[in-house]
This record gives structure tokens, C-alpha cells and sequence, in this order.
């Protein structure tokens, strides 16, 4: 994989932070996609305050096989920072395997390729210094492309696990969400704290093809050590819960380039996740930092709470710094307790 930056800014010096923008073009190749190529982007305005900074970033995919995935997210503010607006638009149509359910290995592995439109909408209003609360609205809708393979484990899967997923689905959520941000900076937090809550219902009777509720409570902690060394925590919680079935695409699933590190995102899934993770970060000269990471967690089913093994993710990093909000390049390599192959993550946000 190769990368590159650019950045350009304006500077002003009534303002802490000058407008900046990158570009970070990236080559790879995976077996189930073949050769595909993409851009991360951001976008960064001006401001005087660094920790209330409105941008604009995503990421952009395309592969031979004529798959691709677009990912915008804005987090803009407004009137003096008393209005937040925090928004997401996904758009893909991209492969993925399905391992089952549960937070056990299943020895099961099939393909399919996602066709989904993602949208969600956070307004939040400033109501002290530091909190914010308003509503969270999102709509979603999926299909599934399958191939030969899914023929033969199709009896099997849906009378174990459900068929809850495999056919169309569409879902519309109304929710609450409630943040509390006391961080330095958003992109790269040297101190503070942060807290959001967000709770909401997709009720079959506004056309949702099942009945749903959600809940993810988000704490995150950073701490200065010594000559900008940092100890960065997590602790997450996120459930999904429904009586006539849950697509198994919207059960929580650890993994990834955010939640526990280490794991395949979406081999394990649950309606319940928790999970805490800290992050050592120090500095190695100008631009350039390092990161050691460690996380333990799991999926649970809601009616039993049994845990299989911990999983347990960890790692290390590096971070190259690209503008004056404390956006940094991440590059990340992890392994996990199970002693499965190892993982690596590039992208332009931290993980929490």
C-alpha cells in the first residue's frame, strides 16, 4: 500500500488554527475484492477555539470488480459552537463475509457482497459550557448479493442463527443523544474527557421491516503524563435488541480499525458489546508519535451473558501529524488472543 499527503492552508493570525486539506491515495489488494484503489480526504476549517473545529472528511474505494464504498462525515458547528450538527452518509456496495453469531469461532465462512445507503443526522444544541444534547435520526437500507456458496450452508445458517439480514431490509431510527466534551482537541486529545449516550427505537409502525431499539453509551479519558506523553482510555457499551428478529449486519461486532484492534471486524456478533481500551502515546521527533495499544472485551447474547474466552486485542502504532488540528496519518498493527493473523490499519482518525 502507498500513501501521500498534501496540505494546504491559509494563515491567519487572529485564528489558532489555520483551514487545511488532505489527500492520502492508497493501493491494495484483498482476495475477495481483487485490486482496488481510493482516497481518504479532510477537509479542516479555520478556528479559534482547537477544540471545536468543523470539518468535513471521508474516504472513497473502487475495486476491478466493479465494487466501490463512499464514506462523508461533516461535524460542523455553528452560532459561536451553541449548535453541533454531526453527520454521516454511507454509501457502498462492497463484500464481506458472514462467520455466524455469537462470540465463539463457528467454522463457518460465506461471502456475500452488501448493497447499502447509510444516513445519519446528529443536531445538538449547547446547553452549558460543555454539554450538548439533541436528537439522532439515521435511515438505512440493505441487500444482499450472495453467491453458490451460501446454497449449500443456507438450511444450516437460517435454522441456527435466523434469516434475519439475507433478505431486503430497510430501517429508520428516531433517538435522543446527550455528549459531554471536555477534550483539548477532538482529533488528537491530550486532556479532558468525553461522554455521549445516544438511545433510539425503529418501530415497525413508520414502515422499519423490524422492530427495533438501540443504545451506545461512549466514555473516553486523557490523561498528560510527562513531556507529551498521553494515556488515552476507553470504555464502550452498544446493544441492539429486537422481539421479531435483528438483521445480523446491525448486531454489534468488535474489530476493526476502532474496536479492539486485533480482530476481523464482524466475526464475532452479538446483540450486546462491551469492551475498554487504553492507549500509550508518546512522541518521536517533531510531526512523528508512537502509540501501544491494548483492549479486552466481547459480544454477549442479552438472555445469558456467557463469555466464551476474553478477547483481547493489542498492538502499536505510529502517528505522523498532517495539519494544525492534530489530524494525524495512523498506521497500526495488531493481534488478538486468539493468535490469528496479524491486522493492519491505515487511516487518517485515531480510534477513539
Amino acid at each position: 500500500m502507498c500513501c501521500s499527503v498534501q496540505l494546504f492552508s491559509n494563515k491567519t493570525d487572529s485564528v489558532t488554527t489555520r483551514k487545511s486539506f488532505f489527500l492520502i491515495p492508497h493501493v491494495a489488494y484483498q482476495q475477495e475484492t481483487s485490486w482496488s484503489g481510493g482516497v481518504a480526504f479532510g477537509y479542516y476549517f479555520k478556528s479559534n477555539d482547537v477544540s471545536r473545529i468543523s470539518s468535513v472528511s471521508g474516504s472513497a474505494v473502487y475495486t476491478v470488480l466493479n465494487q466501490f464504498m463512499l464514506n462523508i462525515s461533516p461535524k460542523l458547528y455553528f452560532s459561536d459552537k451553541k449548535y453541533f450538527l454531526y453527520a454521516n452518509m454511507n454509501l457502498r456496495n462492497y463484500p464481506d463475509y458472514y462467520y455466524g453469531i455469537g462470540n465463539k469461532p463457528q467454522n463457518l465462512k460465506t461471502g456475500y457482497v452488501s448493497r447499502n445507503f447509510n444516513v445519519t443526522l446528529q443536531p445538538q444544541y449547547l446547553i452549558s459550557k460543555q454539554f450538548y444534547v439533541g436528537l439522532s435520526l439515521s435511515l438505512k437500507t440493505e441487500n444482499l448479493r450472495t453467491d453458490s456458496s451460501l446454497t449449500y450452508l443456507q438450511q444450516n445458517i437460517y435454522s441456527v442463527f435466523g434469516d434475519a439480514g439475507w433478505n431486503p431490509y430497510a430501517k429508520f431510527t428516531t433517538g435522543v443523544v446527550a455528549a459531554f466534551d471536555s477534550r483539548d482537541n477532538q482529533f488528537y486529545p491530550e486532556k479532558g474527557m468525553f461522554a455521549k449516550v445516544v438511545a433510539g427505537v425503529s418501530p415497525a409502525w413508520l414502515g422499519n421491516t423490524f422492530g427495533l431499539s438501540e443504545f451506545n453509551v461512549d466514555f473516553r479519558r486523557y490523561q498528560p503524563l510527562f513531556r507529551k506523553h498521553n494515556l488515552a482510555l476507553q470504555g464502550y457499551v452498544s446493544g441492539m435488541f429486537g422481539q421479531n428478529g435483528i438483521p445480523f449486519q446491525l448486531l454489534p461486532t468488535l474489530g476493526g480499525r476502532d474496536f479492539m484492534r486485533g480482530f476481523r471486524q464482524g466475526m464475532y456478533r452479538e446483540d450486546l458489546l462491551f469492551l475498554l481500551q487504553t492507549e500509550y502515546r508518546l512522541p518521536i521527533y517533531k510531526r512523528l508519535k508512537a502509540a501501544f495499544f491494548c483492549s479486552a472485551g466481547d459480544v454477549v447474547n442479552s438472555s445469558d451473558f456467557k463469555i466464551d474466552k476474553l478477547k483481547i486485542g493489542y498492538g502499536a502504532g505510529l502517528r505522523y501529524r498532517l495539519n494544525d488540528a492534530r489530524v494525524h496519518l495512523r498506521f497500526d498493527i495488531a493481534r488478538n488472543s486468539y493468535g490469528e493473523k496479524l491486522q493492519f490499519y491505515i487511516t487518517a482518525t485515531e480510534a477513539f
